[in-house]
């Protein structure tokens, strides 16, 4: 029986490092505080992982770089299943110590009774539900922590199991009701791992089943910003960093860096970094989803993937501080507008409206619908631009995008929004953000990006600006990752489309500050902000950073 208090000695002892420190809390669970004061930029926790996933075929299987990536030197297949291959000799060892020569008899089992299965497709639910051990190797000064030999390729150590476990039971959590991304993934899941062979014949669906659920709702993909959207990379278990809740106006942010170096092999270091200045005894959080969507959004999503309705500051609540507006139930869970819902022909039409309404309560547009009631004009802009967005998004001309796009950011540009409506859903606090805000930015970052194509430079510099003024109203700090990305681009189109090196260097100045907080000095992000920088200094004979 895994001894949880002597685990959580140990986790003190790692933490106390970092000057952060373990808190139980009542409301908020077991979570992580500051044990001293930290400013803006301070790094307040950093870990590499305890469990990685067991690798699919269109990237590295040690350290899932693709291939196409400049970092890649090389490329070695694995000899004996030829489903996998390796960027080095390193990865190629440390792939091998965590188990590939185990999963390379159970690839060449799997795909020898199904050799049309493809790993990109019906093989990823196999794959995506194990996660190999490599604790053990990337984390060599742990010996009193043990591992779950029970159940290889579900739980990385016992101590990341226990400690789900212990919050569950302290929250009264409905696991075996739970049921993330929609439609009964941990079922097939669990199908798939077993059929995989990788999973003891002795463990139960229920056993795996809840290992699938409790991975899904703590591990992290790793992901890096190398200009527009984050890539993900690949999922996994940081028992250290499960330990930060969430918020969705966080005190951290969470990147990713590539060591390979200072470990025994490559590997993803997991770092927490300060966002604003915190306070000793402060707890520390990061955002779960993506804080920029409205509360409606946001609340969908956490409760669907996490279990929970989020109450932080941003988020409405009565006087009491409880969550109003909480999401509907549904059938299948389901967060994001834009997209068809899950209705299968199983359902009952009740099933089938209980999750139509979960739809257009998701939607922007319900948002005009709800809290400006009063205001026709309202209701017909915000459902013009949203028309106009989705146009813009499928349309097959650059031209034809620009214009959608650009007249859809003209219309909610222009809706003046009532500073009381909040109040007619008995809200406390006005909306955070607006829910046009996410509206705005699509529409903007569509014609940003096509005024450059279309090499209106001059257009692209004007609507990127707004574009991170949005932004910033979304996310509620101007200390994010997708904005730094922005305004390397825009330092680009000043440099190169306008020739105008003061506002280039202002930009790349402004990426790099916020870059070094967001995504690392080591990220794609501040390695293009310092050589531009370089570049430009060199135009003009002075030093710009």
């Amino acid at each position: 029986k895994h001894d949880t208090e002597a685990h959580l000695e140990r986790t003190r002892a790692r933490l106390a490092r970092f000057g952060v420190d373990v808190r139980d809390d009542k409301k908020r669970g077991r979570c992580l505080v500051a044990a001293k004061d930290f400013k803006r930029g301070d790094l307040v926790l950093a870990n590499a992982p305890y469990g990685l996933p067991v690798p699919m075929g269109d990237r590295c299987a040690g350290c899932f770089l693709k291939e196409d990536d400049d970092r890649v030197r090389d490329k070695m297949g694995c000899k004996a299943c030829d489903m996998v291959w390796f960027c080095s000799q390193r990865c190629m060892d440390g792939a091998m110590d965590g188990g590939h020569a185990v999963e390379c008899a159970a690839m060449r089992r799997y795909f020898a009774d199904d050799p049309d299965d493809a790993i990109r497709e019906n093989g990823f639910v196999q794959f995506s539900a194990l996660h190999r051990n490599c604790g053990k190797a990337a984390h060599p000064e742990d010996t009193d922590e043990p591992l779950d030999d029970h159940l290889p390729y579900l739980t990385p150590t016992a101590a990341d199991k226990a400690d789900t476990i212990a919050r569950w039971a302290l929250d009264g959590f409905p696991w075996r009701e739970y049921v993330p991304y929609g439609g009964d993934f941990a079922a097939t899941a669990t199908q798939g791992a077993r059929a995989f062979g990788l999973v003891p014949k002795t463990a139960t669906d229920e056993t795996i089943k809840k290992e699938v659920v409790r991975s899904r709702m703590n591990d992290f993909f790793i992901q890096q910003w190398r200009g527009g959207d984050p890539e993900l990379m690949a999922g996994a278990t940081y028992p250290l960093g499960a330990l930060l809740n969430h918020s969705c106006a966080p005190s951290c942010v969470c990147s990713y860096r590539l060591e390979v170096d200072a470990t025994r092999y490559p590997t993803w270091i997991q770092e927490f970094r300060c966002v604003t200045n915190v306070c000793k005894g402060t707890e520390l959080t990061h955002a779960y989803v993506d804080a920029s969507d409205w509360s409606n959004h946001r609340r969908a999503e956490l409760l669907d993937r996490y279990g929970f309705v989020c109450d932080c500051p941003r988020c409405p609540t009565n006087e009491a501080g409880e969550p109003t507006n909480p999401p509907p139930t549904c059938p299948l869970p389901y967060s994001k507008s834009g997209v068809a819902p899950p209705l299968t022909p199983e359902m009952t039409r009740k099933d089938r409206d209980a999750q139509m309404a979960r739809v257009v309560w998701c939607q922007e547009a319900c948002w005009a619908q709800v809290a400006l009631e009063h205001d026709k004009r309202a209701h017909v802009t915000v459902k013009i631009a949203g028309d106009l967005i989705a146009a813009a998004e499928s349309a097959e001309e650059v031209s034809v995008e620009r214009a959608k796009a650009e007249k859809a950011a003209d219309l909610l540009r222009k809706l003046k929004v009532d500073p009381t409506s909040h109040e007619n859903l008995q809200m406390t606090e006005p909306f955070h953000p607006c829910p046009t805000v996410p509206m705005r930015i699509r529409a903007l970052q569509m014609a940003s990006n096509m005024a450059m194509i279309e090499r209106d430079f001059e257009s692209s510099l004007r609507l990127g600006e707004e574009l991170v003024d949005v932004m910033e109203a979304g996310y509620g700090t101007r200390w994010h990752a997708r904005i730094a990305n922005e305004l390397v681009r825009l330092g680009g189109v000043a440099a190169d489309g306008l020739k105008n090196d003061e506002s280039a260097a202002e930009k790349f100045r402004e990426a790099l500050e916020i870059g070094k907080v967001t995504c690392g000095i080591d990220s794609w992000v501040c390695e293009r902000a310092k050589h531009a920088l370089a570049v430009l200094s060199q135009l003009v004979g002075e030093t710009h950073y």
